[in-house]
């Protein structure tokens, strides 16, 4: 809650919420990856600065495409776009109850300090800053049917020998359902065709990585990265949401090595401590 840092690729999330709930793309919306592109007079280049070719939103998000994510920024425009990224909370507090928390930097238009390439690398999560719990919070809006969800650390309060638990709480609705329902639906998606190893067995999760590369003096340094995963499930009835950042993780350069398998090792402990039963099993029930 007190530290924000450049979060990198799991922002693609946001960025993808916000370009199919304003209908700037659909899942099947196609563009010509040619692996660079010029925004704000700098030539941005995908993360192995290679061209994908022919994609749609779903390859978009599986391969973790920068140039995907900042053609759709663009097509927004910076005044959709950011009034999404202000909808999702980035730049405020959550107001957790907590003490210490900080509010991360989301420069806009208008700001001495922003210029029209942050269009371009905001929208994958370089050149603003957040914390895991203002990620986590935006993000929840995809999980919970476009809500997104107060924090909390207090679960309840005990008075005069009665427990009183703290209620769901919710602080806007910057999605709508179908949006939200659509993405997590991308997502697990995404994961499931890469054999992705945040994968649990018997459930299914929907989720992104994250990889970004640390400002040195200015400068971002492509040896240093913050590695991190984000993911939920299982997606037809989310019951957890688990973030995993690794900060100067060393031995691997994608959190795709490094950040997915903390999930799926944490995931898997979180579904033995909720006893939540395998989907099959979910779905019988329903259907009886």
């Amino acid at each position: 809650i007190s530290t924000p840092y450049e979060p990198g690729s799991v922002m693609k999330i946001l960025t993808m919420a916000a370009g199919l709930d304003s209908s700037t793309v659909t899942p099947n919306s196609t563009y010509l990856d040619t692996g660079s592109i010029l925004v704000g007079g700098a030539n941005i280049q995908n993360w192995d600065q290679q061209p994908w070719g022919l994609q749609n939103m779903v390859g978009c998000l599986q391969h973790s495409l920068n140039i995907c994510m900042v053609t759709i920024s663009t097509d927004m425009g910076a005044s959709t776009f950011y009034d999404y990224f202000d909808r999702f909370g980035l730049g405020h507090l959550t107001g957790v109850d907590l003490a210490g928390e900080v509010s991360g930097r989301l420069k806009v238009p208008g700001d001495p300090d922003w210029y029209p390439v942050d269009l371009g690398t905001n929208a994958f999560g370089q050149g603003l800053t957040a914390t895991p719990i203002q990620i986590m919070t935006a993000v929840s809006s995809v999980a919970n049917n476009g809500r997104m969800v107060t924090p909390h650390a207090l679960y309840a309060m005990v008075r005069d020998g009665r427990q009183y638990n703290v209620p769901a709480q919710f602080m806007g609705m910057p999605i709508s359902e179908a949006t939200a329902d659509t993405l997590s639906e991308m997502l697990a998606i995404s994961l499931e065709e890469e054999a992705s190893s945040a994968l649990v067995p018997g459930y299914r999760i929907a989720g992104k990585t994250g990889t970004a590369q640390i400002p040195v003096d200015g400068f971002y340094d492509s040896n240093q990265t913050n590695q991190s995963f984000i993911g939920w499930g299982p997606i037809d009835d989310p019951q957890f949401m688990i973030y995993v950042w690794l900060e100067r993780p060393a031995g691997a350069n994608w959190s795709s090595e490094t950040a997915a398998p903390v999930f799926s090792q944490m995931a898997e402990k979180t579904i033995i401590l909720l006893d939540i039963p395998p989907d099959y099993i979910r779905k019988q029930l329903v259907s009886q």
